[in-house]
This record gives C-alpha cells, structure tokens and sequence, in this order.
C-alpha cells in the first residue's frame, strides 16, 4: 500500500485529492496548521498531525521531512502556494528518503509563481494573449490607464489584489505593499482549467467557466466546458513552462478573446468539480509523478456543478 501526505487538508482541494487518493487505495496522512477538530479532512484522513506555519521554511521542511520518514510516505503533495514555493526546492532531499514530492520542478514552479515574468515569457514567445504588465512602482498612470488592476507578484488565488480607478486610489494601494504588478482591468468571462502534464508532453485538461465565485477566487458555481479551445492553449503553456504534474490555469475570456491570468503549480481550490465530472486530477498528478504515460480523457459532457455546504461535529 502506497502512503500520501496531503498538506494544508484544511484547503478547498483538499476532500476531491483524499477521495481520489482512497480509490487509488492509499493510505492518506494529513497536516494542517490549524486543530484536526478545525476541519472535516483532519478527522477522515488515516493520520493527521498539526503543521509549523511554512514561513519558517527550515523548521517546516524538517517536520516534514521527519513525518516522511515516521509514516513511510511515498508522495508528498503539497496544496497551497507558499508550501509548493519551499518544497519545490527540496525534491531531492525528499528523493532520498524514498519520496516524491509532487510539484513541478523548481524552475517550472518559479517561473509560474511570477506573474510578471509568466506573462513576459509567454507574450515574447507569441503564445496566447497576455494582459500588459509592469511594476506601478515609480509609475505615474495616465487617466486613460484606469481602471487598474494591482495584484501582488508572488500572489495566491485573488488574496490582496485591488482594482483602482482613480490616482488618489492608485497611490493609496501602493503605500500598503511593495510587491504588486500593474494590468489594465479586463472585464470578461472566469475560465479555469485544471491541466495536467506528463514527463513525455501530452497533455489532459478540464475548462470550466467560474459562475459564481467568492472574493478569494475560489469558485461556487461552474460549467464544465470539455473541448474548450482553452484546452489547446493550456497544452501549449504548459510545454513552454516544462511543466510536470497538475497546475491550474487561469483565463479572462471575452467573446473570441482568450486573455491570460496565470499558472497556479498545485491543485485548483475547484478540483472537485473536475473529479466530480468525470477527470480524476489527484490520480493523473501520481502518474505524472510516477513517470506513466497520461491516458486521454473519456468524452465528457458539459455540466454545471455547484457546492454543497454541510455541518459536521468533529469535537464534543
């Protein structure tokens, strides 16, 4: 029996990978910074144990590192930003002791995490449509330049980013933060594509249009959209970043226009929505990462999906 490690089982990817990983019969550890009482993954898991906040990125990497070699994992599979920002460097040392720590390799996963440099990247190679960006920093805009959108450059779902549409705001969002990129704000349609890739380039996607979603990104109500021109798109960015595994990638779509957002290298907060229309994401990131050859999707159909809240004692 295989063993994984799911970090951040707190996490809106969380319950679709476990379900997955159950049906692929391993056994399942879990971490989070928060009480296993704080969530319903903690409590489902095979073991649970409270995780160091990963801004103390040594201490973080020894306790995960001693969890591996305690529970005999195979795979770790980290499923927030900033885990996937330390592990990513660390997949040797995993290596050694027996465990693949399912993320794209560091330059793939660098390069998708800046913003600024994913869309010069992908704009000067011709790839698809990039929205215009660059640092606000000693930058005067032009009334004709609003409204912006400002978003941190290493960010994580929509979390700090601002639209301004006046100078005064404008110089105000600059004084709380020295990390943002500056776009034109595009008004369009949400796409996600969950978008998995293996050692050998081929590629297996799932679009789905974001109708509903929360302040944060995380999306509430969707529609599956299999055979998306997106999905082509995807392959291609994903072969130019030489990614390995699953991302989630990001569209503003506007009639016939397909605008980048950016490249999330770890599971989409929405990967449930996938599992739940027929694409098993969890399961193609372990043969990824296991070096087997990606099976192609079965024909889909378009569905809409949406979430379901459910109240669940996990402490008396």
């Amino acid at each position: 029996m295989k063993t994984t490690l799911l970090t951040a089982v707190g996490s809106a990817s969380a319950a679709a990978a476990l379900k997955s990983l159950r049906v692929l019969g391993h056994r399942v550890i879990g971490c989070d910074i928060y009480p296993q009482a704080w969530n319903i993954v903690s409590s489902e898991v095979d073991a649970f144990f409270q995780a160091l906040p990963v801004t103390d990125e040594a201490a973080y990497v020894n306790q995960m590192m001693d969890a591996v070699e305690r529970e005999h994992v195979d795979y770790l599979i980290p499923l927030t930003d900033l885990e996937v920002d330390v592990l990513c460097a660390c997949k040797a040392n995993f290596a050694s002791l027996g465990c693949t720590v399912c993320t794209p390799d560091e330059p793939a996963a660098r390069l998708c995490r800046d913003k600024m440099k994913i869309a010069q990247v992908l704009a000067e190679d011709g790839i698809c449509r990039t929205i215009p960006t660059r640092s606000p920093y000693g930058w005067e805009p032009a009334e004709s330049d609003f409204p912006l959108m400002l978003k941190p450059i290493h960010g994580r779902s929509s979390q700090g980013q601002a639209i301004v549409r006046t100078k005064e705001a404008f110089h105000s969002a600059l004084k709380n933060r020295s990390d943002y990129i500056a776009q034109p704000f595009i008004e369009g349609d949400i796409f996600t594509v969950d978008v998995a890739r293996d050692l050998y380039g081929n590629v297996c996607c799932l679009p789905r249009q974001e109708l509903l979603r929360t302040v944060n990104g995380l999306g509430t109500t969707v529609r599956t959209c299999p055979g998306h021109p997106l999905e082509k798109l995807c392959a291609a960015i994903a072969q130019r970043a030489q990614i390995v595994g699953v991302v989630n990638m990001e569209f503003i779509v506007r009639g016939d226009e397909y605008w980048f957002l950016e490249v999330n290298p770890r599971f989409s907060g929405g990967m449930g929505f996938s599992l739940a229309a027929g694409a098993d994401f969890a399961a193609m990131q372990i043969a990824c990462h296991d070096g087997d050859f990606l099976v192609p999707l079965a024909p889909l159909s378009p569905m809409t999906l949406t979430r379901r809240v459910e109240m669940v004692v996990t402490e008396k």
